[in-house]
C-alpha cells in the first residue's frame, strides 16, 4: 500500500512541494492506518527519520486527499497494476 501511495504521488505536481522522504513517511503512516487500523509511527520511527508525526501532518493530509479524490478518476494503469495479487490487491482497498 505504501508503494502504491508513493507511485500515485509522483503523478501530482502539487505534491512536489514535499520532500520525497516525507512522501515515503506519509505513505507509511497512511498505509498502516488503513490496513492495520493502527498508528505505527512511534519514537523509533521519529528517531531514524528525524520527523515527528506532527511534522508529517501536512504531507499526510495532502497525500490522502490526492489518493481519495484523484485515483478513481484517471489512474487506471496504476489501479490495474496494484489490483493484481502480487501487490495484494491494495488498489481495491477503499480509503
Amino acid at each position: 500500500m505504501a508503494q502504491y501511495l508513493c507511485e500515485i504521488a509522483m503523478l501530482d505536481a502539487f505534491l512536489l512541494k514535499h520532500k520525497p522522504s516525507k512522501i515515503a513517511a506519509a505513505a507509511f503512516i497512511l498505509s498502516t492506518k488503513l490496513i492495520r487500523k493502527t498508528n505505527a509511527w512511534n519514537k523509533e520511527m521519529s528517531k531514524w527519520s528525524q520527523y515527528t508525526e506532527n511534522d508529517l501532518k501536512e504531507t499526510t493530509d495532502d497525500l490522502k486527499q490526492f489518493a481519495v479524490e484523484v485515483n478513481p478518476k484517471f489512474l487506471p494503469t496504476l489501479k490495474y497494476k496494484f489490483s493484481k495479487q502480487e501487490y495484494l490487491n491494495v488498489a481495491n482497498i477503499p480509503f
